[in-house]
């Protein structure tokens, strides 16, 4: 134990971008990521004004938002159960090409028969495209792993974070530009977005590493029983349990803030598409920042204090969203909830990594997506209907902050009464045990095979 720790203090400082970029097949997987963010920030924008160009509704809006993340809740289970049984690279590029089709066919929703309006049209679209896209993320977050050094980890997922970011910053404005000559059927914006997915399907394709899970459970048990061994290992770990529990709390909140965010800066404080696209850039220029900070450490000190510390702030940056009254006053409070969302995904992206072997790995992140995801549908919901019926997005919005601080302070006083942070050290040191003992099974296996052979 006392060699464990002391090799975690000298490795404080984590390994560079340039050193995990090296890994070819990292660096293919990473640079599918940054040209599919690219047409994925300028069509999202899109769809919101599209949707919102067609209802100027706040409660169409929340519908929609519900649309895009229902089939991580209704689909999630069973993908999960293939992402461990299937080919990763094989599902990832399946998805590209998926979501390449389905996206080029939502602004041409227009032409549709119009006895069915056109924003259902959209909203079926939008459903078929989020059913795509629901594959490609637990893959991708399975897959990394086995790309990367374990101490390379943290480094890894905050290299994907920042490269989000720097498209966030970049990329709005232009986006906000295009959709303000081409509203209002933004067909350009969607078609970069095609274009990106079939650059990110090339690269993936390029992978060598081969991305299937070694199984060592019954391939032959039922979906059921399959699907259900990932809700026992996260029952049986308390960290697992953890994360889980205080993603489904901060749910609902987040439901409320995704789903108003275009009713209450457009129709609310009367801003336009570009400021719009400003206001997210400034927000992505910090996240950058938090994710530049965060990627220089191999071993975060005190993960869990860190994501729930991350959602008290993110709460105090939500109500003054909520209260703001200028275009200043809305980007300083949007840029902190950006950061936030840095600090909170680096860490628990990394311990679900460290803490979940291969052949769980799926399961458990479509049980993390599904959880958080049914819980943000309500939010949506709720959020919608508060404000369609006292015609401001202000209340609701502030409630959300009130909850996102109240949750988070909840966890803080859980993890000291549990000692979590204590459990979490001794699950990692046995993890990287483990890892020493299979590695030295591994070579007294192969030097015993040499043997034999001469």
């Amino acid at each position: 134990m006392a060699e464990l720790e002391s090799q975690d203090a000298g490795s404080s400082k984590g390994p560079g971008f340039s050193s995990i970029l090296r890994r070819p097949d990292y660096l293919r997987l990473w640079m599918g990521q940054v040209v599919s963010n690219v047409g994925t920030a300028i069509s999202s924008l899109a769809l919101l004004f599209f949707a919102y160009y067609l209802t100027q509704s706040a409660l169409a809006m929340a519908i929609l938002a519900m649309v895009r993340i229902a089939p991580v809740v209704l689909f999630s289970g069973f993908i999960g159960v293939y992402v461990d049984r299937w080919d990763r690279k094989k599902i990832m590029v399946a998805s590209d090409v998926t979501r390449t089709i389905l996206i080029l066919l939502i602004p041409l929703s227009i032409f549709l028969p119009q006895n069915v309006p056109t924003i259902y049209w959209v909203y079926l679209l939008t459903f078929l495209y989020a059913s795509a896209d629901a594959w490609f993320y637990p893959a991708r977050n399975a897959s990394l792993p086995n790309l990367v050094e374990g101490e390379e980890l943290v480094t890894a997922n905050s290299l994907s974070q920042m490269t989000f970011q720097v498209v966030q910053l970049t990329i709005p404005p232009v986006g906000g530009v295009l959709i303000a000559l081409f509203a209002p059927d933004y067909f350009l914006a969607f078609a970069i977005n095609a274009m990106t997915f079939v650059i990110s399907a090339i690269c993936l394709r390029g992978i060598v590493t081969d991305l299937t899970p070694i199984r060592t459970d019954d391939v032959k048990e039922s979906m059921r029983s399959q699907i259900s061994a990932g809700g026992k290992l996260v029952v049986g770990n308390s960290i697992l349990s953890f994360l889980i529990v205080f993603a489904i709390l901060l749910a609902v909140s987040s439901g409320v803030l995704n789903a108003l965010i275009i009713p209450h800066t457009e129709g609310g404080l009367g801003l336009n598409e570009m400021e719009i696209g400003l206001m997210m850039g400034v927000g992505a220029g910090l996240g950058i920042v938090t994710a530049f900070l965060v990627s220089k450490k191999a071993n975060m000190q005190r993960p869990l204090t860190l994501i729930a510390g991350a959602g008290v702030i993110a709460g105090a940056s939500v109500i003054g969203f909520s209260l703001a009254d200028g275009f200043m006053t809305v980007v300083l409070s949007w840029s902190l909830i950006a950061s936030v969302d840095v600090m909170l995904n680096i860490p628990l992206m990394t311990l679900l990594q460290e803490l979940v072997e291969d052949e769980m790995r799926g399961r458990v992140f479509a049980l993390l997506s599904t959880a958080f995801t049914s819980f943000q549908i309500i939010g949506m919901g709720f959020g919608g209907l508060w404000a369609e019926a006292i015609g401001s997005t202000v209340v609701p919005l502030l409630a959300s902050g009130i909850g996102f601080v109240a949750v988070s302070l909840l966890a803080l006083m859980y993890l000291r009464k549990a000692k979590l942070h204590s459990k979490l050290h001794d699950m990692l040191s046995d993890s990287a045990s483990e890892k020493v003992t299979v590695a030295r099974t591994t070579e007294d296996e192969i030097s015993e095979t040499l043997l034999v052979e001469k």
